[in-house]
């Protein structure tokens, strides 16, 4: 019958069958019936090993979460052959089993080694006597019994229990990693190195023992290891002065037969009446007597052209970069111009409106309407002023945004026009006579008409804004970063953004200072980066204050966020606004390339005040730190917390409160008392 013998990894038991099929699955029928933790992403029909033919083969059921060859999925229902130490897989998360034999038929349990050539017949003597008749003949051998599938089995019993080990292969480590074939588990593990000693199959055919530089040494039957030693039945390893002890209970070597058609070895070649060995290493030792001086100029000449060469590309690469930044600041300044040219534009038509307004107004009041009516449109022109300045802010703050809106400005600058000149013609009219009743019902038309443009204009450039935010954020993730936070073998991890060329680096209190304690080490790694840089805490806001901290990042040499409203000015209720951060922290920051990316998130600001900004839309968890933009590209907040019971309210600081944590020289590169 065929042999099959799977191993549950790290250290679970061995289970041995001799039969064709063995089912692996949750059902009570499966010879292996799976039960214990991992058993969630097992089927009730998952996997089986079959034998076929002369091989063993390991074919998936249809299971839900698939069936593993070394990590490697196979597709539904196939088969593919199997070999002793390859590992069978349930689901990703799932039980391992490790093959440890697989071979057509059991072998016997003791050490047998066949002899690759006998003599036909020999006699035998007795003590004693005459010597017996010579025998005849004997009768042709029967074949030999199948390898094993493996060329070295071993099985070790722990003393003072009945804990056996059984390995195979060439190489066995003995230890407590989990690379290791055998894994004692006793209470005398604490003298066990990772990787202690080894038994290996020499290429003669012998099985020898030997200490893996542990730290405690390898003992066997009393003596300490200096070297290797060959392993026989019986013998007693001891991993480490008064730690498990292992005897060999079973030794199996697998004999090693020629080729068909082979009749032995192959006759070793003479060079001189010496091996082929001896006369290379002769060789060698001759040509680097006589080219040891040659040979160290060429490999030093090399080195100094492989550095030269990696300067020079470096250099090249770099002078790139800093050609292609200088294109993409022309090219946004350029922008930046147009989009001048089209607001300034819009001021002067608003301006213009106003001069008429404030013309009507010294009309009336040169003409007979009462003081009442006249007090109400200089009251009516003020408020058309506040208004008109409001309109202008916003189109200050959204002029980063025109670039790809220039269309919709020339609409509505088309818009402004046609109602200027229809404006123009009333006051036209109505100016003709002295000031009447009609003239001031047109001027109060015209007052209603000019807040329904402001009006009209306002909402335009909210469009406009929502339209942009998401590239103005983008705009600024380069200076965003991943804070990573050590604490006592503990590790947090949090966002924050760089707002000075020097390298100052905002985030929030509880990111750097986790449960109130003090930061062993702080590192940083920006978006788009793979490595992390040191920073220091520079500064951090008492635990009354906001939850506020400024970093320094050593030695840096990366963007900053565009633009700040350090004023508090740049926020209002209802307004689109945009989060640039790290949600979930370090396990959702970096790609298949182990590189760190931002999330970006949209949402609207539902409520502010002087000392907190609430916003909803975000997904927030997870996302200390991170900076948060108003619709015209500003920092104007830093995200510090979100409702669990909420999802998408979170909380943040306005970014005026950082100003006060700022040191001297950061407040003097940015311009601000």
């Amino acid at each position: 019958m065929p042999l099959l013998r799977l191993h549950e990894q790290p250290s679970g038991p061995v289970r041995e069958f001799e039969v064709a099929v063995v089912r692996i699955g949750r059902d009570p029928g499966s010879e292996i019936c799976v039960t214990a933790e991992g058993s969630q992403v097992v089927s009730a029909a998952h996997a089986r090993v079959v034998f076929e033919g002369s091989a063993w083969m390991v074919e998936d059921l249809g299971s839900r979460n698939g069936t593993f060859l070394n990590e490697r999925r196979l597709a539904a229902n196939a088969k593919e052959p199997v070999v002793s130490g390859v590992v069978i897989g349930l689901g990703e998360r799932g039980p391992r089993y490790r093959i440890e034999v697989a071979a057509r038929e059991r072998v016997a349990e003791t050490l047998a080694e066949v002899p690759l050539a006998a003599e036909p017949w020999a006699p035998t003597l007795r003590m004693g006597g005459p010597p017996p008749m010579p025998a005849p003949p004997p009768a042709p051998a029967p074949p030999p019994p199948p390898l094993p599938a493996a060329p070295l089995e071993v099985v070790l019993r722990e003393s003072g229990s009945s804990t056996r080990y059984e390995a195979a292969g060439t190489r066995l480590r003995l230890g407590r990693g989990r690379e290791c074939e055998v894994q004692p588990a006793g209470p005398k593990g604490t003298t066990v190195s990772r990787v202690h000693a080894e038994i290996v199959l020499k290429p003669g055919g012998v099985a020898v023992v030997r200490d893996a530089r542990s730290r405690n040494g390898t003992i066997v039957n009393g003596t300490m290891l200096a070297g290797e030693r060959p392993l026989a039945v019986g013998d007693r390893i001891v991993l480490g002065q008064g730690g498990p002890e292992l005897e060999v209970e079973r030794l199996i070597i697998a004999p090693v037969a020629p080729p068909a058609g082979q009749a032995g070895p192959a006759p070793r070649r003479s060079f001189g009446g010496k091996g082929r060995t001896v006369f290379m290493r002769e060789v060698v030792a001759e040509t680097s007597r006589h080219s040891a001086a040659r040979i160290r100029t060429v490999v030093w000449s090399f080195v100094g052209l492989l550095v030269v060469t990696v300067s020079g590309l470096w250099w090249y690469a770099d002078l790139r970069l800093r050609r292609a930044q200088a294109e993409l600041e022309a090219a946004q300044d350029v922008a930046r111009a147009v989009q001048q040219a089209a607001a300034d534009s819009i001021r002067l038509v608003a301006e213009a409106e106003y001069d008429r307004l404030r013309l009507a107004l010294e009309q009336a009041r040169l003409g007979s309407a009462p003081a009442a009516v006249v007090e109400s449109l200089r009251v009516a022109l003020s408020e058309a002023r506040e208004r008109t300045a409001a309109v202008e802010t916003a189109l200050g703050r959204a002029q980063a945004q025109l670039s790809q809106q220039l269309a919709a400005g020339d609409s509505l600058r088309r818009q402004a026009e046609s109602e200027l000149r229809r404006l123009r013609s009333e006051l036209g009219q109505a100016g003709a006579t002295s000031v009447s009743g009609a003239a001031l019902d047109s001027l109060r038309r015209a007052l209603a008409a000019a807040e329904q443009r402001s009006n009209s204009i306002e909402a335009q450039m909210r469009a406009v804004r929502g339209v942009n935010l998401a590239a103005l954020a983008q705009a600024n993730q380069g200076a965003v970063g991943l804070v990573t936070v050590f604490v006592g073998g503990e590790v947090y991890d949090g966002s924050g953004f760089a707002v000075t060329r020097s390298g100052y680096f905002i985030t929030n209190r509880h990111v750097v200072s986790p449960s109130g304690g003090v930061p062993d080490s702080v590192f940083v790694t920006l978006a788009d980066q793979r490595f992390m840089t040191r920073a220091t805490v520079a500064a951090v806001a008492a635990p009354g204050g906001p939850d506020l901290a400024v970093l320094k990042i050593t030695k840096y040499q990366g963007p900053v966020v565009g633009r700040v409203d350090w004023t508090g000015l740049g926020v209002r209720q209802g307004e689109p606004a945009a989060l640039i951060g790290f949600p979930a922290g370090v396990a959702a920051a970096l790609d298949e390339t182990r590189t760190v990316r931002t999330s970006m998130s949209a949402g609207i600001f539902s409520k502010v005040t002087a000392e907190q900004i609430q916003f909803d839309g975000f997904t927030v968890g997870g996302s200390s730190g991170s900076p948060i933009f108003n619709a015209s590209g500003e920092v104007v907040a830093v995200h510090r917390s979100g409702l669990r019971e909420a999802a998408g309210l979170g909380f943040a600081v306005p970014i005026k409160s950082v100003v006060p944590l700022l040191p001297a020289d950061a407040r003097a590169e940015l311009g601000i008392n």
